[in-house]
This record gives structure tokens, C-alpha cells and sequence, in this order.
């Protein structure tokens, strides 16, 4: 809570979290910790059976720069792509826009403002519907 608090919630003007919110109890938390200290974080929420949203991804101001953020989401898509989801979305603040283009995220919304940020909606395609449709099929009928 303390990484998202400083890195999410402080600058959007936020209410602070201390505890996890009970709507988050069946999204998949990942961290990446240094030491004791949880480091990144990103919540991957399902929407429906081919997307799904990656939500509170953060990394900590001193460990930004490092390769953590990109690792983050590479492993986050893997594992959202072993569920078997299509797309994965996310919506970013305009100072991350930059980064999630780079790594291949394609803005999907205009800018809107949510409290004292500029965000954007990105989405980026993982895997192919046919993939999908494929080992379905080689699995009924191999």
C-alpha cells in the first residue's frame, strides 16, 4: 500500500489506501521487491475472456530508470497471455505515455483529466483470437 499511496494516490490527490480494496480481492498482484521493499507493483484484472486491464502499475520514484517498469509489464503480459486473454489495457499519466508507446501500447482515448492528471486509455494486442481458437481445437480433436 505504501508504494501506490506515494506513487499513485499522493499526486492524483487520491484518498490514501490502508488496506487493499475488497473489488481487487480476485485480480492477480504482482510486485517486484528489493530486499523487504516492495519496489513495483501492477494489479491484473480480467474483463472478459480475451481482455484484460493491467491496473495500479507503479514503480518507485528511486528505481525508476532501472528496467523494472518494462520488466513489469513483459511478465505481466506473459502471464496474461498463459490466461489466454487477446488484449490487455491500461490507462496511463501523460508523464508515462512515452514509456507504454515504447513498448508497444497504442492510445485508444483522447487525453481527459481525472482529478490533477492528464490520462490517456492504452491497449495492446498479446496474442491472436486465432491462437486461441487454434489450441482449442487441437486439444478437442488431438
Amino acid at each position: 500500500m505504501t508504494l501506490r499511496n506515494n506513487e499513485l494516490k499522493l499526486s492524483s490527490g487520491k484518498q490514501l489506501l490502508f488496506q487493499a480494496p475488497r473489488e481487487e480481492k480476485n485480480d492477480l498482484h504482482l510486485v517486484v521487491k528489493r530486499g523487504n521493499r516492495v519496489v513495483g507493483t501492477l494489479l491484473l484484472h480480467p474483463i472478459s475472456n480475451e481482455c484484460a486491464q493491467f491496473k495500479q502499475v507503479a514503480v518507485d520514484t528511486h528505481f525508476q530508470g532501472e528496467g523494472l517498469g518494462k520488466n513489469l509489464l513483459i511478465y505481466a503480459e506473459q502471464i496474461a497471455r498463459s490466461f489466454g486473454f487477446c488484449f490487455v489495457f491500461l490507462t496511463g499519466r501523460k508523464q508515462a505515455w512515452g514509456f507504454y508507446e515504447k513498448l508497444g501500447y497504442q492510445a485508444i482515448s483522447d487525453d481527459y483529466e481525472e482529478g490533477k492528471l492528464v490520462m490517456r486509455i492504452y491497449k495492446k494486442k498479446i496474442r491472436s483470437s486465432l491462437e486461441q481458437t487454434e489450441k482449442k481445437e487441437m486439444k478437442t480433436n488431438g
